[in-house]
């Protein structure tokens, strides 16, 4: 992998699935008893675009992907329905999980790790939610 490709996959995972699944976040947060559909979906699709990126799942994507169909699967019965606080820690574990992986697949491109890191609007699986990451 090269640098180019690099930034591009820590971007992708930072910016758009692990900002995905904060936006859920931050959601629940505001309402904790419901998740609407729409973000929910985009979660899932963030998950599918990053699984492609990646050439398919390693151990802690395949992790997420089995939670997202057990959500999927619970909320055919009830729409709406938000993760529970245990499915959002297990979600943050992989996301940790998945970011050391990418981190370490980067070393040698440390300043590219750093500046991604540092331009990514939810910042990182490891770094403390941010209250708002819009402004």
């Amino acid at each position: 992998m090269d640098e180019s490709t690099y930034r591009q996959v820590l971007g992708q995972f930072l910016n758009d699935y692990w900002g995905t699944f904060h936006e859920v976040v931050e959601a629940e947060s505001v309402n904790p008893h419901m998740l609407a559909g729409t973000l929910f979906d985009e979660l899932v699709a963030a998950h599918e675009r990053f699984v492609a990126a990646r050439g398919g799942a390693g151990e802690a994507l395949g992790r997420l992907g089995h939670l997202w169909f057990h959500a999927a699967e619970r909320r055919k019965d009830a729409l709406d329905a938000p993760f529970t606080a245990r499915e959002i820690a297990h979600a943050r574990d992989q996301f940790e999980t998945i970011y050391d992986e990418l981190m370490a697949m980067g070393k040698r491109f440390g300043e590219a790790s750093r500046d991604v890191a540092a331009e990514a609007r939810h910042g990182t699986p490891r770094w403390p939610l941010r209250a708002d990451a819009v402004s």
